[in-house]
């Protein structure tokens, strides 16, 4: 075997963007005609929606609510949100699977796994040991503990501090760290003083033809992602604050949120909640518009990306775009801008108006994220370690 995956997540069924993720890398390592074998951590009763690529070891998350994850956390020596995917079970599984493939390149896909290079290193000393980080968690978890009120605060902020902790520890200790994008890179560089390279991710831009930028409601926004402890207070704001602009400018416009919502849904006018999709294909022909109105930074976006693959013209914060080259007023539209514009109401109403933007967000994505683009990256960094 040339080369292990060993990830937190099942990317066969790729409902969220750190699914997705995983996903695009298992592809650029077929791509690249590379024997491939996945150690993958479950969380319930997932099914596949696409079939397995390759030889695989999946392994059940231990389950059970914060205060216990927090006990067996101080006794394990990893953070209380990680101890789930470090059980006695788990660990004798991936040892059995690491010595049965025998790899000589090891992808810690996330930091949430980077305990088991210990391991690795015990075992397959010649195996090199690569970092792929999905976003900058020093930042993440820092911001979660600004954002956390109430008696829960110490366990949270114990938690990021060894969250922090082990993040730094899997930088140092690998023999090559690839972040999902440039600005991540950088920023990782920032903390802990140590080089990181850009690997990408790819769409399934065939699941996104057949949709047409003029299909769906020309008033008719949409957007699709987990509303979690972040983005609900970036979705109140905007609530409050942004759309009764666009009502101003349309009474009859509507916003479809889909995803999974953490607490109960923000009512507001026009506004509904879809809950999870099986396909954001089809949430995406509901609207002209895809709507990213998120604050926080890091990570890529891939709500902006599959939004700009399914031809939508995109309303963006900076943040939502942050991470990847495009401009505004000719890929996406910048929030703010648009709903100050005095041509709001005509755009709403003038299916054509949004069409330049559309293609051109489309363009981009076509190029720089399909899956010879990131096979090509991936090929680049396997040659530089």
């Amino acid at each position: 075997m040339e080369i292990v995956v060993i990830a937190p997540v099942l990317p066969f069924d790729p409902r969220d963007g750190h699914r997705l993720a995983v996903l695009s890398d298992l592809f650029a390592i077929l791509d690249n005609r590379l024997s491939l074998g996945l150690i993958a951590f479950t969380h319930g009763g997932e099914k596949d929606t696409i079939s397995p690529l390759c030889p695989q070891k999946r392994i059940e998350a231990r389950t059970g609510g914060f205060a216990g994850r927090f006990v067996r956390g101080l006794f394990a020596g990893v953070p209380p949100s990680a101890e789930r995917l470090y059980g006695a079970r788990a660990r004798r599984e991936v040892l059995d699977a690491l010595l049965a493939w025998k790899p000589r390149i090891v992808i810690i896909d996330d930091s949430l796994v980077a305990g088991y290079v210990p391991l690795i290193r015990e075992i397959l000393p010649k195996a090199k040991v690569v970092l792929r980080s999905h976003n900058v968690m020093h930042d993440v978890r820092l911001e979660q503990l600004r954002r956390t009120k109430g008696l829960t605060k110490p366990a949270i902020q114990f938690d990021c501090e060894k969250y922090i902790a082990f993040e730094r520890k899997a930088v140092e200790s690998c023999d090559a760290h690839w972040a999902i994008t440039e600005a991540d890179a950088a920023r990782m560089n920032e903390i802990y003083h140590r080089p990181a390279s850009c690997l990408s991710v790819s769409l399934p831009l065939e699941k996104y033809e057949a949709l047409l930028p003029e299909q769906g409601r020309s008033n008719a926004f949409v957007h699709v992602g987990t509303i979690d402890f972040r983005r609900r207070s970036d979705l109140s704001q905007f609530l409050g604050e942004s759309w009764p602009k666009v009502l101003k400018a349309d009474s009859s416009a509507t916003l479809t949120l889909a995803g999974s919502v953490h607490g109960k849904p923000i009512a507001a006018r026009n506004v509904n909640y879809s809950g999870r999709v099986t396909c954001d294909a089809d949430v995406y022909r509901l609207g002209r518009f895809a709507l990213n109105f998120q604050s926080s930074t890091g990570g890529v976006k891939l709500k902006t990306l599959t939004s700009l693959a399914a031809g939508r013209a995109l309303v963006s914060t900076v943040q939502g775009v942050e991470g990847l080259s495009i401009k505004p007023g000719c890929h996406y539209w910048e929030i703010d801008s648009f709903m100050l514009s005095p041509h709001l109401k005509d755009m709403l109403r003038d299916p054509g108006a949004s069409r330049s933007t559309a293609d051109a967000g489309r363009q981009y994505v076509a190029a720089n994220h399909s899956r010879v683009a990131i096979s090509s990256q991936f090929s680049k960094l396997l040659e530089a370690i």
